[in-house]
């Protein structure tokens, strides 16, 4: 039976050594990942001083890939802090006034759905310098539509759920009822709606990265070093091809863990 406990576990102790690997290297990898100081050996091959090779620009691509993946996770989980957080602030308004400023917050979700994260962001562009910032705010905000609405149909369910109706006859009221009988049937699919807001972010911002609106050029991130390496697609394929087998690793580690299921 132990033996079988762990194995269910093995896919959360997966994602979180990908996802504490992929944020060490923010703050360590072998050489600085924006340091030319291997020009002279551009595209030089894997060896034992540079594990994946030197890249385009003379930088060793292993250290770049690291901090890239660093910088991607981080900056998806802030995307989904903030979608999370504002979708949560806006089902409470709709939810405590319903028929007045509730009407407005559905309204204003329902209009909000047209607009898909690239017009967001280059929405944002008109006012703010391309940055990761700039992204992090047009994938976090890109993304609330839909984590209303799913946090709106988790919050109604268990809501009129039998337990929770039968824990207010039984006298349960206020915060009492929200963390003895909503919250711990909640949790389970905030989180599952998390792993999902992760993947989403993760991949919009790469793919925003990879067109260009990043704005530094030599900022480590996924998508944004797989635009930088496609011009050696043939002339030395993994400095293409490894960003984006390393974000589909990323992905499917987090899709498969069962944390909280």
């Amino acid at each position: 039976m132990k033996a079988l406990i762990s194995l269910r576990r093995l896919p959360d102790a997966w994602a979180s050594f990908i996802l504490v690997f992929a944020l060490s290297g923010l703050l360590f990898t072998p050489y600085p990942s924006r340091e030319q100081a291997f020009r002279d050996r551009a595209l030089e091959g894997p060896s034992w001083a540079h594990p994946l090779g030197i890249d385009g620009l003379g930088r060793d691509f292993f250290s770049r890939l690291w901090e890239g993946s660093g910088h991607t996770v981080a900056l998806a989980v802030i995307a989904l802090l903030i979608t999370l957080g504002v979708a949560a602030l806006l089902v409470s308004i709709e939810r405590i006034f319903p028929n007045s400023i509730g009407r407005f917050v559905r309204m204003g979700v329902g209009l909000w759905v047209a607009f898909p994260v690239i017009f967001i962001g280059l929405l944002l562009l008109v006012f703010l310098n391309p940055s990761p910032f700039t992204l992090v705010l047009a994938v976090g905000f890109g993304n609330l539509a839909f984590a209303f609405r799913q946090l709106r149909v988790f919050w109604m369910a268990t809501r009129n759920a039998l337990y929770v109706q039968s824990s207010e006859v039984l006298g349960s009221r206020g915060w009492a009822l929200f963390r003895w009988a909503i919250w711990p049937n909640l949790v389970p699919d905030i989180f599952a709606l998390a792993r999902l807001l992760f993947a989403m972010s993760a991949l919009e911002l790469s793919g925003l990265a990879f067109l260009g609106l990043i704005g530094d050029p030599d900022f480590a991130e996924l998508g944004a070093i797989l635009k930088q390496n496609q011009p050696y697609l043939y002339q030395a394929p993994a400095l293409a091809i490894l960003p984006g087998a390393i974000l589909s690793l990323i992905l499917l580690s987090v899709h498969l863990s069962r944390f909280h299921r």
